[in-house]
């Protein structure tokens, strides 16, 4: 999709689909409603009077106009004025394209404030609302038409807004690439694939990167990841991926520059091992490796748009199958970190490939770790299915961490290390067992996870509802979503 900045006078833009916001206040629908309306001669206000469009958030209306350089004018409901924000851009923004696709038009152009912010806000929400995940269809295919948007800011800085077009493509790519290995197919989205795909974002965008097969897990003594990989005929692989800023300081003989790791849950998918899942369940278990392929997703633009720390992506990666060579409940194994865990449940397989994963990446010696995972039904409970569960050991990181998901429009909530579920995860015959007691499940998946991240500041995102959508949703598509993308880039620009 291309996307062209127009910051003269509206009037003179031709298209064949002009957006207009239109907010829901009485006698303050907002100056580019009130200049289309004066254009037409009173004609829109006319036909959403007649139509009962009050502008509410959401809602649009397609007017054709006899008249003038845009042929046709699609009001969009902006919500109140005093609650709009830069990033509301992105639902104005699919709606055009989607509009724009549905009649098949080539272009289509948005009226929008001149700054920054909307400008970014609006071409996410364009590539993000046309995304589509067809390629194995063979009928009712219809390929998006709308290949031009005009983004139409009188008076804008068209230098800068070229920035925040440059900056809005490389995010939205990451978050398309971590939606399409989401939906891709769990016998081509492997282990091995992730280990592929990582290869060649490394490959592209100049990032070292190290993939350990099942006989380095082996060595290294990642034993957790392993068993949890030894029911499939497909290895599993740990990858291991590092952006270095320009000029970085090692700490040898003087300053260090800040790190920070993002460990991504990798479970190409998940059956639930000898602790079956019931055939419902399973139904969307490709989505288990949602954590990685936002994390390799985040790992591509962060190298496109760089970062003041070193990043680390790490992704540990297998399927949870069922073979005589599986994992069985009342197995024990030692983490990496030596600690010993008993598996009472070869279900909650996630949080052991992410314990081997914490423990490298505390190895590193990084300032901060986050995790995303796909991890417990408890959470989605808990917060539903558009909200993730925020848990960390620092309060202060926490907030950060949070910020940066407002600042990306996705939502997160902080959530309780309560103290006294620990004892949940007692158990005679080990350091720890894998599971607790059904009550305050995403709580004891994160007590577990807390166990091997030693002293590090870090902070875990339980993203099991938002992560896999069972409808669209204005720039979400049904299916995978890319959540976390985002969260992760933003973070990497910001404070940590």
């Amino acid at each position: 999709m291309e996307f062209k900045l127009h910051t003269a006078d509206v009037a003179a833009l031709a298209t064949p689909l002009l957006g207009v916001p239109v907010f829901s206040d009485d006698g303050a629908r907002g100056a580019a409603y009130d200049e289309a309306n004066a254009r037409s001669g009173g004609l829109l206000g006319r036909i959403a009077s007649e139509e009962g469009f009050k502008g509410e958030a959401g809602k649009r209306l397609l007017v054709h106009t006899p008249d003038g350089k845009a042929k046709r004018i699609l009001l969009l409901g902006a919500g109140k004025a005093g609650s709009a924000k830069a990033l509301d851009q992105r639902g104005l923004a699919s709606a055009l394209v989607k509009e724009a696709n549905a009649r098949k038009l080539g272009a289509a152009a948005l009226v929008l404030d001149a700054e920054d912010a909307a400008i970014g806000a609006a071409v996410e929400g364009a590539l993000l609302g046309a995304y589509r995940y067809d390629k194995w269809k063979t009928r009712e295919v219809d390929g998006p038409t709308c290949t031009t948007v005009t983004l139409a800011a009188a008076g804008a800085d068209a230098k800068a807004l070229r920035g925040a077009v440059a900056r809005a493509t490389a995010v939205s790519k990451a978050v398309n690439l971590a939606r399409d290995l989401v939906n891709d197919p769990p016998t081509l989205a492997t282990p091995v694939r992730l280990a592929e795909v990582a290869s060649e974002i490394a490959e592209e965008h100049g990032l070292e990167i190290e993939i350990f097969d099942r006989a380095e897990i082996q060595r290294r003594g990642m034993n957790l990841l392993d068993a949890v990989g030894a029911g499939s005929d497909v290895e599993p692989r740990f990858i291991h991926l590092t952006y270095r800023p320009k000029g970085a300081k090692t700490g040898k003989g003087g300053k260090k520059t800040p790190s920070i790791a993002l460990v991504g849950k990798g479970i190409t998918f998940d059956s639930g091992g000898y602790s079956l899942k019931p055939p419902a369940s399973m139904e969307d278990m490709k989505m288990d490796m949602a954590g990685a392929a936002a994390v390799l997703g985040a790992m591509q633009a962060i190298a496109t748009l760089g970062s003041p720390y070193v990043v680390h992506g790490i992704v540990p990666s297998a399927e949870n199958l069922v073979n005589g060579a599986a994992y069985k409940v009342g197995d024990i194994f030692r983490s990496l970190n030596g600690k010993s865990v008993e598996v009472m449940n070869t279900d909650a397989e996630g949080r052991l490939i992410l314990a081997d994963a914490l423990c490298f990446a505390e190895r590193l010696g990084v300032d901060r770790i986050v995790d995303l995972a796909t991890l417990t039904g408890a959470c989605v409970i808990a917060l539903g299915p558009n909200t993730a569960g925020l848990f960390s050991n620092d309060e202060a990181f926490g907030g950060r961490v949070r910020a940066a998901a407002d600042a990306a429009g996705e939502s997160v909530w902080p959530m309780p290390l309560e103290k006294k579920l620990e004892s949940m995860l007692k158990t005679p015959n080990a350091d720890i067992k894998n599971v607790g007691q059904r009550w305050g499940g995403a709580i004891t998946a994160a007590l577990f996870l807390k166990e091997f991240v030693g002293d590090v500041t870090w902070c875990h995102l339980d993203i099991a509802g938002p992560a896999y959508a069972d409808k669209a949703d204005s720039y979400v598509p049904k299916g995978g979503t890319g959540f976390a993308v985002m969260t992760l880039i933003e973070l990497a620009r910001g404070e940590i």
